[in-house]
This record gives structure tokens, C-alpha cells and sequence, in this order.
């Protein structure tokens, strides 16, 4: 069973080709060419960055070019096609090694990265003034923010004749032909070359032009490196008002689906609502330019058409509405467009790693339910987030990140056959997305609208489904706004049911397989806490949670005449079914051993005797004789045990040394120590103490911490407090709890 595809966004773009077919015969032919058999596709498919950059270029004063994609398909404005040389309506569409081929190696090197920029320069003209171009080339950022291709602008400079560069000196060399005109040297050649028929602008209307390819290079280069929404903003209302003459800029960005928008700049508030009056939320709302008397609000729209925000700008009085203005006010708006999704992206990448980190460490269905319906929201900025799981029945339960009472009061009866969404998309595995409350009634004729009555416009439920594809829940959650989905969006989508999905498979095998590690458990362990008159005793058994983990954790409990106890805890290295194998038969040669009378120092060396070397652990043997008033301890590697003497603090019981159990082959020490009424003795394995994150005295401590409150208590009530108190291990544990009762 597969995810139903959402049906494709159609795309408004003829504002961008009536920009770029009025941009002169460049424009116009770049519109009219049939790019389908091109690398770069069909020309409705070209992706934003590529889209701005041509808008800047074709209207650009001065000759320009990009260079786009891996082949660096030549796109030239009329500027460039002018220069002289066998430029000519042919040029644009080429690739660079057929346009230019000796620059491509520096064009590469700027589109991968290697090169931040590259310079290049031609002397032309003859006599007494001679004319230096100047090829000065950077990168186009795209969406993701790699560069997708290169930008190149042509400017002059002129030099005396007697500095002027010789060409077919190593400077020449060093220089390839001016881009796509193979511009003759005349001192190789012999021949006068004609002056380039390159457009000067005079005066004021050159150096504004310059300034403003400058300003427009600064404004992509800054916001290339702007990682955030909050950076992107800052860059736009810092660098533009000096860019396009205004006396202040504000930009409000919309997030997705979202009621408020964020401003940023001016003085004006720095939250509004899009409901709002204000020219910035009309703009957003209305998804179109806002006129104003002494400025402009252009919608900030993604590749797709879809807004992200609003740009503001206002002059010190009334202006003009200048074609010229309006272009430029486009390019920086695009480049802003273009900065502002790749750091939607960014931030969504972000938010899905950290979902997916917190995934990672749940433990239970219900831990990975919460975690599903507090971070999957949170990813995409929606709002009412709710799980359908199918209960007893055909019923369908219903889990919830906070929704309000009455919508609750909604889902009470649902069940599978419900036609609801959030019921089809479990019975059906089908995702379902609606845009508005309109595409809902016209889905589902007649039928309430809950989501819709609690303000939610935008819709989605996410089936998810187990490994064998089939549908096992269904996670729904809406947007108080319309969102449009793009298919980044849509890509999000799928990989959130994945997260979830592998999530909630990996932690119902964990509780089957603990169910069944636990069964198998009391087959291997002593299940009754046995003891003699005078004694009260505890025991536990925890296996690790991730895995199979039949692990090499033991406890046992052995009668002895004279109503003495043996105590034996013991830890095989290991976690598979050998480590259990090898646990088994340790435990029942120890506990033969103790029941022959075999004294605790000759326990362990006799054991290696019997089984060898093939094995490798811990193990602690005690002795309890509550008549006597005493308890003996061996240990072998093992986590020496604690007492808590009646009315004194836990301390630890110290051992001699001894090698790890299946090394032992001389006598152990065997310590004495006092075990009167009231007190309490505790043994245990590692996997109670120890932690990744902390040093092991300190899960000594703060077990010594957990047992003071609780040394009254009945001693089934300590070793649940020990096991809940000391939880989070990654290792399985025993432990066993005595008291002496008198």
C-alpha cells in the first residue's frame, strides 16, 4: 500500500516572462526558445534562483551573462551580444565550451565552490586611448544553497595607449578571449581591431547603474550567508534602503499556515496579523503589489508562487512609478524570496533532526506517541496535532497534543469505517490533504466539519504504516491558515510517517521481545523469594529494553541448614542466547556447590575447575545467618553490596580482590560482617548503577541516596523504588533485597 500523491501545484509565472520577454532581444528570444531538449528544461520548470538572476541580468545596463548548471549554459543580455566578435543570436543556449571554452576551467571553479570569484580582463582599441573589459564573475546560490550557476558582468576601463597591456605578453596568457566574441589581438594579428560596440551610459546614469549592479552583488553575497529567517531579514533592511535610494525598508515574514506575521525593520510593530489593514498584511493576504504614496509592498513569493512574506518600501516623498525602479525592487525582492526559503529549508531540516533525535531515544509506544504529537507539529508549524490508533473492535482510539474539549467530544464514537479522514486514512493507508474547508465539503458532502469549526483551513492526515505496508495509525493536524504544499513539503510529509513509522514498529517489537525476555527470564531465575524464619527477601529481574537482550544477569536463593540463606548474584558478559546459555549453566553449578557445603572461599576456584576458562563475568556469594547475626561475603569482580544498619547510613561492604569469575583458580576472601534486626542488606548487578553519561561511584551514590527515604518500607516496596528511582540503563539487572526481621 502506497502514500496517495497530492495532485501537482500549478505555477504562475507570467509576470516573470513578461519581465524577461521586455528585457530587449535577448528576452524575447529566450521566452520563445523551445528549452525542452536543453539541460536546463523546460522554461516553466527553471528553479527561482535561476529565474531572479535573469531578471537582474537581462535588464541590467551593462553587459552581463549567466553561465547555468553543470554544462554553464551561456543566457546573455543584449549588453553582452553587443561586445564585438562573432556573437550573435546563436549564442544563448550554448554550453560555456562551446561559448567560451578557455573560461571554463575558471567558471568551474567559481560554480563548485572552488573559487569564490574570478577576474578576467581583455584590452581592445587602438591609437592613442585604448579599452580594458573587465570579466568579473561570481556564484548564483539556489535553494539549497550550493551554487547553481555563475553570474558574469562586463565593465570598462580606460587606459592611456602607452599602459596598455600587451596581449600576446604573459598577462594574455594569463587572460582568455573575452566571453563568447573572440575578441582579436591586435598586436597578433596585425590589424586594427574595431572599438567594441559596448553601451555608455554618461554621467550620473553609469555610475548609478554600477552602483546598483554593486548593491545588488552585496545584497546576494550577504544574504547567501544568512542561515536564518531572522538573519535574512536583517540583511534585506540593512543593505537595500541604501540600494535602491529609500529612506526605510520593512520585510514580514509569513510562516506557513500561520495566523501573525514577523516584521522586521522600521519602527512599526513587530508582530501583525494578516487579517491586519496594514500594507504589509494586504500584500501578504491579497498576494499582490501594494501602492503606496511615497513607496512600494511586494509579496515575497517562492518558486512556486507561494508567498512567504512582504517587502516594504518607503522614500523620503512621493516617487515616480519608474519601470527601471520596479525592476530593480523585483531583483531584490527575488533575491529576498530566494533567501528566505532556503532558510525555511534550512530550519525544517533542523526541526526534522531534532524529531528525529528525540525518536531515537523513546522506549514505549506510549513515550514515542508523545514525542509524535509535541515535535511532528512543531516541524512543520501545525497546530492541533492528533494519533488514531484502532482500539478493542472495530474502534478507533484517539491520541492528542491538547486539543480543545469539544473537539475531543467529536471522535468519541469513531470508528474504522468511519468516513471522517482521519478514520479513512487508517483503514485505508491513503494520505489526505486538504487544502481549505471548501475542498472538505466538496469531499465529504453533508458531513461536519469539526477541524473546520475549530479554525484550522489547511489539513493533512499522515496513514502509518507497518512493515508490511499496512496501515496502523494515522497522524492528523491542520494549519489556521491555507498552506500551499510544495514538493519539499510533501517530500517532509513522507519523511515524518517514515520517523514515525520505524519508531512505533521498533518499539512494539522491543515490548514483544521484553515480554517474551521476561517469560524466559523466570524460567531461568528463581521466581519465588524463599527464605528462613527471620529473613525478608526481594527479588528483581529487569532485562534491557533494546533488543533481544536475554542477557547473562542471575539471582538465586539457596536454603542452607541451620537457617542460613546463600545469596548469589551473578553477570555473564553478554547479551545474546550463549550469554543466557553460559548464565544457566554457571548458576546451576554455583548453587550445587553451595548446597554440597563447599566453603565461599572455594566456591569460585572450584567453578573455574569444573567449567574452564570459556567464559567471562562477575559474581557475588553471600551467606546469611540471621541467628548469628552475620552475613559472609565472597566476590569475584563483582559490585560490592551495601547494608543499612538500623538508624546508621548505607555503607559499602569492602572485599579483598579477586580476578572476574572464570579466571578465579586461588581461594577468594570471604569478609564478615554484622547483619543484626532491622538492618538491610542489598546486592545487585552493574546495570543498576551504571550509566554512559556518569562516572560509576556516582550511580553508587545515588543508590545509597534512593534506599535512606525508603529503609522502613516493606523490601518488595525498596527494590520497586531502586529499580524506578535508578532507571535508564542500556543493561539488564538483578538485584536482590534482604532484611533481617529478628
Amino acid at each position: 500500500m502506497t502514500r496517495a500523491a497530492a495532485a501537482p501545484r500549478p505555477t504562475d509565472d507570467g509576470r516573470w516572462r513578461a519581465l524577461v520577454s521586455g528585457a530587449g532581444r535577448a528576452g524575447r528570444w529566450i521566452v520563445a526558445h523551445d528549452w525542452a531538449g536543453t539541460p536546463l528544461g523546460p522554461l516553466q520548470d527553471w528553479p527561482q534562483s535561476l529565474r531572479t538572476a535573469l531578471v537582474i541580468c537581462l535588464h541590467s545596463p551593462t553587459p552581463a551573462a549567466i553561465w547555468w548548471g553543470p554544462e554553464l549554459v551561456l543566457l546573455p543580455n543584449d549588453g553582452y551580444l553587443a561586445l564585438p566578435g562573432p556573437a550573435g543570436p546563436q549564442v544563448p543556449g550554448r554550453p560555456g565550451a562551446a561559448a567560451w571554452p578557455d573560461a571554463v576551467p575558471a567558471l568551474t571553479g567559481v560554480l563548485t565552490a572552488a573559487e569564490v570569484t574570478c577576474r578576467q580582463e581583455r584590452d581592445v582599441g587602438s591609437g592613442g586611448e585604448r579599452r580594458r573589459l573587465v570579466f568579473s564573475s561570481a556564484p548564483i546560490v539556489d535553494a539549497t544553497g550550493r551554487p547553481g550557476g555563475v553570474f558574469t558582468t562586463v565593465t570598462e576601463v580606460v587606459t592611456p595607449a602607452d599602459r596598455a597591456t600587451d596581449v600576446d605578453g604573459p598577462a594574455a596568457a594569463r587572460r582568455p578571449d573575452t566571453a563568447g566574441t573572440g575578441i582579436p589581438a591586435a598586436r597578433r594579428t596585425g590589424r586594427r581591431t574595431p572599438d567594441p560596440q559596448v553601451p555608455h551610459p554618461h554621467g550620473g546614469e553609469r555610475r548609478r547603474a554600477l552602483r546598483q549592479a554593486e548593491g545588488l552583488a552585496r545584497l546576494a553575497g550577504s544574504l547567501s550567508a544568512a542561515g536564518s529567517r531572522e538573519a535574512v531579514t536583517e540583511v534585506v533592511t540593512t543593505v537595500t534602503p541604501a540600494l535602491v535610494g529609500a529612506a526605510g525598508v520593512r520585510v514580514a515574514v509569513a510562516t506557513a499556515g500561520a495566523l501573525d506575521l514577523t516584521v522586521t525593520g522600521g519602527s512599526g510593530p513587530g508582530r501583525l496579523a494578516v487579517a491586519d489593514d496594514a500594507p504589509l498584511a494586504r500584500a501578504v493576504r491579497e498576494e499582490t503589489t501594494v501602492a503606496l504614496p511615497d513607496g512600494l509592498c511586494l509579496p515575497l513569493r517562492d518558486g512556486g508562487g507561494a508567498v512567504l512574506g512582504a517587502l516594504e518600501v518607503r522614500w523620503a516623498g512621493p516617487v515616480a512609478d519608474e519601470e527601471a525602479r520596479r525592476i530593480l525592487l523585483d531583483a531584490v525582492a527575488g533575491l529576498c524570496s530566494q533567501a528566505l526559503r532556503r532558510a525555511e529549508l534550512t530550519a525544517s531540516a533542523r526541526a526534522m533532526a531534532a524529531f528525529a533525535a528525540r525518536l531515537s531515544v523513546t522506549r514505549s509506544t506510549g513515550e514515542a506517541i508523545e514525542v509524535i504529537l509535541d515535535a511532528a507539529p512543531m516541524a512543520l508549524g501545525a497546530a492541533l496535532p492528533g494519533l488514531a490508533m484502532r482500539d478493542e473492535g472495530r474502534r478507533i482510539r484517539l491520541w492528542h497534543g491538547g486539543l480543545p474539549t469539544g473537539l475531543i467530544a467529536t471522535f468519541d464514537d469513531l470508528t474504522v469505517d468511519d468516513p471522517r479522514p482521519i478514520a479513512r486514512a487508517l483503514r485505508t493507508g491513503e494520505r489526505i490533504i486538504l487544502r481549505n474547508r471548501a475542498e472538505f465539503a466538496a469531499r465529504h458532502p453533508g458531513l461536519p466539519d469539526p477541524a473546520g469549526a475549530y479554525g484550522m483551513v489547511t489539513t493533512v492526515v499522515l496513514p502509518l504504516l507497518d512493515a508490511s505496508r499496512r496501515p496502523i495509525a494515522a497522524l492528523g493536524f491542520g494549519w489556521p491558515r491555507e498552506r500551499p504544499l510544495h514538493d519539499d513539503d510533501l517530500a517532509l510529509l513522507d519523511t515524518i510517517a517514515d520517523l514515525c513509522e520505524q519508531t512505533l514498529e521498533r518499539v512494539r517489537l522491543a515490548a514483544a521481545e521484553h515480554n517474551l525476555v521476561t517469560r524466559l527470564a523466570g524460567r531461568l531465575r528463581t521466581s519465588a523469594a524463599i527464605g528462613p524464619p527471620g529473613l525478608e527477601v526481594a527479588t528483581r529481574y529487569q532485562p534491557a529494553m533494546s533488543g533481544l537482550h536475554l542477557g547473562g544477569d542471575w539471582y538465586d536463593l539457596v536454603d542452607l541448614d541451620d537457617g542460613r540463606l546463600a545469596v548469589v548474584v551473578g553477570d555473564v558478559v553478554g547479551h545474546q542466547v550463549e550469554a543466557a546459555a553460559d548464565m544457566a549453566q554457571l548458576r546451576t553449578v554455583v548453587n550445587t556447590l553451595i548446597r554440597s557445603g563447599v566453603p565461599l572461599a572455594e566456591v569460585f576456584p572450584r567453578l573455574t575447575g569444573l567449567l574452564g576458562v570459556g567464559f567471562l563475568g562477575t559474581c557475588l556469594a553471600m551467606v546469611v545467618d540471621p541467628v548469628a547475626g552475620e552475613a559472609q561475603v565472597a566476590r569475584v569482580g563483582h559490585p560490592h553490596p551495601v547494608l543499612l544498619p538500623s538508624g546508621r547510613p548505607p555503607e559499602t561492604v569492602w572485599t579483598g580482590h579477586s580476578l572476574p569469575l572464570g579466571l578465579v583458580r586461588d581461594p577468594v576472601p570471604v569478609t564478615t560482617v554484622a547483619f543484626g534486626p532491622g538492618d538491610l542488606l542489598v546486592a545487585y548487578t552493574d546495570g543498576l548503577v551504571e550509566r554512559r553519561d556518569q562516572a560509576y561511584d556516582a550511580g553508587v551514590t545515588a543508590l545509597h541516596e534512593v534506599l535512606v527515604p525508603v529503609r522502613d518500607q516493606p523490601v518488595e516496596a525498596i527494590a520497586d523504588t531502586l529499580l524506578a528511582k535508578l532507571s535508564g540503563s542500556d543493561d539488564d539487572q538483578a538485584l536482590v533485597v534482604i532484611r533481617h526481621v529478628g
